[in-house]
């Protein structure tokens, strides 16, 4: 079961719906050369979608958007390096940052909740990488967010690995609030709450690697 998260910024101007007569631009990021091939032949079949680069790590996903415009980046949640969540995270801090989505094997709740701290628009399993991708492309090209429901009882586990700060940020982005709205709400400075939002996707990260 999927929901849309609401985001608390404004999707960029630069994000069109799919039926938009411009292509969807595309950056695959996935460590091993032959999925990018074949995630590069997949989205090119699709009139709407144009794959401006494909790389091979999370640093240089960051630094080519840097420089080139984009909508939406297809990341690998397992890469070699940094993980997809920390290419999310870096992206989402662009001036204009492209919509971020991640694809798993394991595209669960708990990872899940590791995307919402990521601000990642959201998670595809990689089973599905066919039609379901290619929907979740354009909902994020739209400025949509859907990532699978994180239950309360899981929700509330999760929590106990937090301090009591991190607990009231992580439930705040869980109900659906940015991070401009969680420092706001809470009164943590920028950097501060910035601080904060890493360790906790770094906490996440690890309760969803040692299951």
């Amino acid at each position: 079961m999927s929901t849309t998260v609401p985001h608390s910024v404004p999707p960029r101007p630069s994000r069109r719906e799919a039926s938009s007569v411009t292509a969807i631009r595309c950056l695959i990021v996935d460590d091993h050369p032959a999925i990018r091939v074949g995630l590069r032949e997949l989205l090119s079949d699709e009139p709407d979608f144009t794959v401006v680069a494909a790389v091979g790590s999370a640093e240089e996903a960051v630094a080519f958007a840097q420089d080139h415009p984009l909508d939406v980046a297809i990341i690998d949640y397992q890469l070699g390096g940094r993980s997809g969540l920390w290419a999310s995270r870096k992206l989402a801090r662009l001036a204009e940052p492209p919509a971020r989505l991640i694809y798993s094997a394991y595209s669960d709740a708990v990872l899940a909740a590791a995307c919402v701290v990521a601000e990642a628009s959201g998670l595809v399993s990689k089973a599905a990488l066919g039609t379901e991708l290619c929907d979740r492309i354009r909902q994020a090209a739209a400025g949509e967010t859907h990532l699978p429901m994180v239950p309360p009882s899981l929700a509330e586990g999760m929590r106990r690995r937090l301090d009591t700060q991190e607990q009231a940020i992580f439930g705040l982005m869980l109900s659906g609030s940015g991070p401009d709205e969680v420092g706001r709400t809470l009164g943590i400075p920028y950097g501060e709450l910035e601080a904060r939002l890493w360790s906790m996707l770094r906490k996440l990260e690890w309760l969803d690697r040692g299951r």
